[in-house]
């Protein structure tokens, strides 16, 4: 099970039990509705003078068990608060969706939102002839993109060249591709959706974009996109970019790990990518995910570029000794 189908299952299911920590340190039990966010938050109501309130104020850590009645049951933990301002209001939607009949309930003032945000979660399946229960994968979701996600490809695109380190980072920039028009983002996404020359891959939070890859397949005896000839045909990492709050997350590197797939199924020896000499950050998130430099620096419009190169071949060992956080690419 994945964040999706956790979402998809505490709202198919609606209720279930939480557990919060009393005065003393023991297990205070509620039975309530509950449902979920696009992002996998739990949400649930409660009155300002409940014991739940007043635990989770004092201490944030919590279990849910949802399910039960049909054989199959989350266990969950995580740490619970009470959202304010957007936040609430991203769970009061995710609340009255599941549960419009709490309308009312919900502009009392003596009634709040609680958001469990998860720590882990298990799936368990022990209906008549099947046992079985296994953790919840719940990271980011990543996923190629689809011909008909042009507008948030372009959406991401933009405020990634509006990102501090973008003069380091990419060729373009805001103004020219802000002034792009649609079609163009409608045939480059089309063309990253489909096909073995180019695939780009987003990493989406709920209905977020929060990170994006595309790789490119460049061919033995054309130029690459700074004009230079290839000798050997590979695989190019192009438009890595991450948002602020995922930096650090890991995310980079399962993005990176995705296009690594993508290129060795096909065939390709070799993942490329250039990086701004200036831009330490990017290499060591690079160099995590096991690209070297290749000893080639060249000119671009940005300066001077390192070339890293990571060996897809079966046995080459990755370098994992440099622990800089991830960041725009």
């Amino acid at each position: 099970m994945d964040r999706g189908e956790l979402v998809e299952y505490v709202r198919a299911q609606a209720d279930g039990v939480i557990s919060t920590l009393g005065p003393d340190g023991s297990p205070q039990a509620a039975y309530l509705p509950i449902t979920a966010t696009d992002r996998g938050e739990l949400v649930l109501d409660a009155r300002t003078s409940s014991r739940k309130v007043a635990n989770v104020r004092r201490d944030p850590r919590v279990a849910v068990v949802v399910g039960g009645r049909d054989g199959t049951t989350l266990q969950c933990e995580g740490t619970a608060d009470l959202p304010d301002g957007a936040d609430r209001d991203a769970c009061a939607r995710a609340y009255l969706d599941a549960f419009p009949q709490f309308e009312a309930s919900l502009a009392d003032p003596d009634v709040v939102l609680v958001r469990v945000r998860l720590t882990w979660a298990r799936h368990g399946d022990y209906r008549p002839g099947v046992s079985s229960s296994q953790d919840v994968d719940l990271r980011v979701g990543i996923r190629r993109v689809r011909a008909d996600d042009w507008r948030s490809a372009r959406a991401l695109r933009l405020d990634a060249l509006r990102d501090e380190a973008a003069g380091l980072a990419f060729l373009e920039t805001y103004e020219h591709a802000a002034a792009e028009p649609d079609v163009f983002y409608q045939g480059r996404t089309a063309r990253a959706a489909d096909g073995d020359e180019a695939a780009q891959f987003v990493a989406v939070d709920g209905s977020d974009w929060v990170g994006s890859v595309t790789v490119i397949a460049q061919r033995a005896g054309t130029l690459d996109y700074h004009g230079r000839p290839i000798e050997q045909s590979r695989a190019t990492v192009v438009g890595v970019f991450v948002r602020g709050e995922q930096r650090g997350s890991g995310l980079i590197d399962r993005l990176l790990e995705t296009c690594a797939q993508w290129a060795g199924d096909l065939g390709f020896e070799l993942l490329t990518l250039g990086v701004h000499r200036d831009n330490v950050r990017a290499q060591g998130a690079y160099r995590r995910a096991g690209f070297a430099p290749s000893g080639v620096t060249f000119e671009s419009t940005i300066g001077t570029e390192i070339e890293m190169v990571r060996h897809l071949r079966p046995g080459v060992q990755r370098d994992t000794s440099d622990n800089s956080p991830p960041g725009v690419g």
